[in-house]
């Protein structure tokens, strides 16, 4: 499952290394341009919602191997799309694939309460893994074989799909019985609080992702230096899935999210006010720690609400990302009144308030 999450998730990341060629090709604007990426990332989170239900309801296994195949299929074709609009329907195509996946694996990823955390952490590793790849795959096919080359594409995703399938997990009937609202949830409350932590932490490290590259362009850096930051980031976000997750089990799901907000918080600021190695130490360090915290929530969710892990899954990963990210103008256009790092070191204090909503979460039994 953290194999086709890669998968899933690099493939999805080909529009990032495609759009420059694309805005030439169909002579796009940056606000069109934009666009196209609003589009795939709205359908992207909000769609895990709806799917998330589906999945709960006995499609989970379906909905994960639906979801890669419509993704791959989706933006193997973008090289090959003969318009702008072809491009945003495929765009929503690989969103709805996106969408559909990642609720439904992580039901079924949690599916037994042993080691929970662990295998939450693996499963979301894959993903800033495969979305840290996939950039490079797609950039060396367009190079070599031009930009009408992407189907191709289609081939190696293809192999890893059939390999996949043969070890799927077996269906899981539905749970019987009417099922409350989340709103009207015994757990409601904690899992709101939870929630609400989830979008806070999202804002802040989707707003270091985005502008990464712009700010070390600011400190008068090339764009090799500026690309750089953005892996490390993205690979330390790998490595901080792996260790929150496996940490949650031993440690309890609480104490590692308090304490992931609790650490991200000075490193961020030691990024902001430092340059060169020791820059990129903390920006390393930090990406790992806030991170750490993801597969956990995750899984402290599916604990709070057991009978619905396919919803809550789309409500921690998805609309949680998906609101924080929306917010991310509100950055820009700090960044173009008062300078982007007292912008980014305004966001980071956001993790305030999230750590004091992580102070009030329960504590299950480790």
């Amino acid at each position: 499952m953290a194999l086709i999450h890669g998968l899933n998730d690099g493939y999805g990341a080909f529009l990032g290394a495609l759009l420059p060629v694309l805005m030439d090709q169909f002579a796009l604007s940056r606000a069109w341009a934009g666009l196209l990426a609003s589009v795939r990332t709205s359908v992207a989170s909000f769609g895990q919602l709806p799917l998330g239900v589906v999945a709960d309801r006995g499609g989970a296994r379906y909905l994960a191997l639906f979801g890669p195949v419509l993704t791959c299929t989706a933006m193997s074709l973008l090289g090959v799309l003969p318009s702008y609009f072809a491009l945003a329907m495929a765009l929503v195509a690989a969103g709805v694939g996106t969408a559909a996946f990642h609720p439904a694996a992580a039901s079924l990823v949690s599916a037994e309460a042993q080691g929970r955390g662990a295998r939450m952490a693996l499963f979301s590793s894959g993903g800033p893994l495969g979305a840290a790849a996939g950039p490079l795959l797609v950039a060396a096919a367009v190079s070599v074989l031009g930009l009408r080359s992407t189907p191709i594409l289609l081939v190696p995703a293809a192999l890893v799909l059939v390999v996949a399938a043969r070890s799927w997990p077996k269906p899981q009937s539905a749970q019987p019985g009417k099922r409350a609202a989340l709103w009207n949830h015994p757990q409601a409350k904690p899992l709101a609080r939870l929630w609400g932590m989830a979008v806070l932490r999202d804002f802040v490290g989707s707003s270091y992702a985005t502008f990464l590259a712009v700010l070390w362009r600011d400190r008068g850096q090339p764009l090799t230096i500026a690309s750089l930051a953005l892996s490390v980031f993205a690979l330390s976000e790998g490595i901080g899935n792996l260790l929150g997750g496996r940490l949650s089990d031993y440690l309890g799901r609480k104490r590692v999210i308090v304490g992931s907000l609790a650490l991200a918080l000075p490193l961020f600021y030691l990024f902001l006010i430092t340059d060169g190695p020791l820059s990129f130490m903390f920006l390393a360090l930090a990406g790992a720690v806030l991170i750490s915290s993801v597969p956990v929530c995750v899984v402290l969710g599916q604990e709070l609400v057991p009978e619905q892990r396919g919803l809550v899954s789309g409500l921690m990963m998805g609309l949680a990302w998906g609101v924080g990210a929306l917010l991310i103008t509100l950055v820009g256009y700090l960044g173009d009144q008062l300078g982007l790092e007292v912008a980014l070191g305004i966001v980071t204090a956001l993790l305030i308030p999230a750590l004091i909503l992580a102070l009030g979460l329960p504590e299950p039994r480790p």
